[in-house]
Parts: structure tokens; C-alpha cells; sequence
């Protein structure tokens, strides 16, 4: 019962002593955190690509298209045929009844 009374008191002291110093602690993460930053940045090479960053492969990002069956935007790269975003949409349209347009005279 002794050893539990002294565990108790010794948590108690912990968290207290951690409470006190948690805005210390939380300034070293945030310190430590810009080293990294600042050796990755300095070592040129980028673990992690931003919005401004260019794919790996270094190419420009593909001109985005909007499939022609379900309105999905999706990368020039990854059409299926002409204008659909998958096969599926593919297929949907080719079953769809065509829709005749009555010109505007």
C-alpha cells in the first residue's frame, strides 16, 4: 500500500512539473522542428512537395478535363477515350439515349 501512495505522489509531481513546463517544451519541438526544416532545405533535397513544387517527374501538371458523362474533373493524362473520366462513364454514355439539340432559329 505504501509502494501506491508513493507512486501516486510521484505522478502527481510529474504531471505538475511537466504542467509547468509544457510552453518550454513546446518552444524545443518548435525550435528543433525549424533545424530540421533548415537542413532538409540546405541538403536541396525536398522530402515533401508543396502546391508550388512540380511533380517528380519534373513536367508540368496535366490541363485538367471535365468528363463528358458525370461532370468529374479529372487529369488530361487519366482520360478514358475522348472526354470521360473512366470507362464506366465511357460505357454510361455509349448506353444513354442521345439527346437531339433543337437549334436556336
Amino acid at each position: 500500500m505504501k509502494y501506491v501512495v508513493v507512486l501516486i505522489i510521484l505522478a502527481a509531481i510529474a504531471g505538475l512539473v511537466y504542467w509547468r513546463l509544457r510552453p518550454y517544451i513546446r518552444g524545443a519541438l518548435h525550435f528543433l522542428g525549424v533545424l530540421r526544416e533548415m537542413r532538409r532545405m540546405s541538403s536541396g533535397s525536398p522530402q515533401r512537395p508543396g502546391p508550388e513544387r512540380r511533380p517528380a517527374s519534373g513536367r508540368a501538371p496535366d490541363k485538367l478535363m471535365r468528363c463528358a458523362s458525370c461532370g468529374t474533373w479529372f487529369p488530361a493524362s487519366r482520360a478514358a477515350g475522348s472526354q470521360y473520366c473512366s470507362h464506366a462513364c465511357l460505357e454510361r454514355s455509349a448506353d444513354a439515349p442521345r439527346r437531339t439539340h433543337k437549334s436556336a432559329s
